[in-house]
């Protein structure tokens, strides 16, 4: 039996390799677009196809959290095969899901269960899950494994340079940063999850123009020092994310960063044309356990 198991939800888009790698339950948040219901995990082998039919209508899709029931299901599938369960889920500034889990996980007392905000999302929560994953796998064990997550979540910050804030605003999802709407012709945002607004999405800077939010995104990166774990994160942007990664190896030719694509429960919020840069620094443990 194995010692830790990790349970997340469907706004990490994990790489399904790494996913069956380390056999991560995925709790999936759902769509509702054009009349129906979808779960996200698995929905789509190819985001661009969900960001076509995005593009086709003058509304946005709603999304919607899991239910008790599917983190009970989720749990109670891993109970059978590991000593404890750690799971790690989108901010709580942007979504109930981590409020979900933890009821479910009060209605299953005789489990070693462990639910944590991630305070972010998608490339984020990847970040925390790849090396929590790795950490448990080496042999670590679950107080060991929490101090790593706790050190990515204090330490980590991902700016993310959105193509348009009208996704933003007629989501509901926009927080300082709502005052720059209607000037979009004259600046760049870069936006964030601030930790003292409870981690909603908020302005970071604004800037002139798409170089220099760029230039200040990698500003912002080389002020972490080094090593760090990065990864790009973009909203069926793949180009213009691959461009971003050949940014960072300019300034680290040491480091690898990841390129992850942004799912539709997220993509419909921060819009099509978004990229960013999560990083964090790593410790040497750390850089022994991960990528980067």
């Amino acid at each position: 039996m194995a010692r830790i198991g990790f349970v997340t939800d469907s706004t990490a888009y994990l790489p399904r390799e790494f996913k069956e790698e380390f056999q991560i339950e995925v709790v999936s948040l759902t769509i509702n677009f054009e009349g129906e219901s979808y779960p996200e995990e698995g929905l789509y082998e190819d985001f661009a196809d969900f960001y076509e039919r995005l593009s086709q209508v003058p509304y946005l899709p709603t999304t919607s959290q899991p239910s008790v029931g599917d983190f009970l299901q989720a749990y109670e599938r891993l109970a059978g095969r590991v000593e404890s369960i750690i799971s790690v889920h989108i901010t709580g500034g942007i979504s109930g899901t981590v409020k979900t889990a933890r009821s479910a996980a009060q209605m299953l007392p005789e489990l070693d269960i462990t639910v944590i905000d991630s305070r972010i999302t998608a490339v984020g929560l990847y970040t925390i899950l790849e090396a929590a994953a790795r950490a448990a796998a080496a042999g670590l064990g679950k107080g060991d494994v929490l101090q790593i997550i706790d050190h990515i979540v204090e330490h980590q910050l991902l700016l993310f340079i959105p193509a348009t804030l009208e996704y933003l605003r007629r989501g509901g999802r926009i927080g300082g940063a709502a005052a720059l709407i209607g000037n979009l012709l004259q600046i760049k945002p870069i936006l964030f999850f601030n930790p003292a607004k409870n981690n909603i999405i908020d302005l970071y800077d604004k800037v002139r123009t798409k170089e220099k939010a760029i230039q200040r995104v990698l500003a912002e990166m080389e002020k972490k020092g080094a090593p760090l774990k990065t990864v790009v994160g973009h909203v069926n942007a793949e180009q213009e994310g691959r461009n971003l990664v050949e940014r960072v190896k300019a300034l680290h030719p040491e480091y690898s960063p990841e390129l992850c694509p942004v799912g539709p429960v997220i993509g419909t919020h921060i819009g099509p044309g978004a990229m960013g840069l999560c990083f964090y620094p790593l410790t040497p443990q750390l850089e022994k356990l991960v990528k980067f």
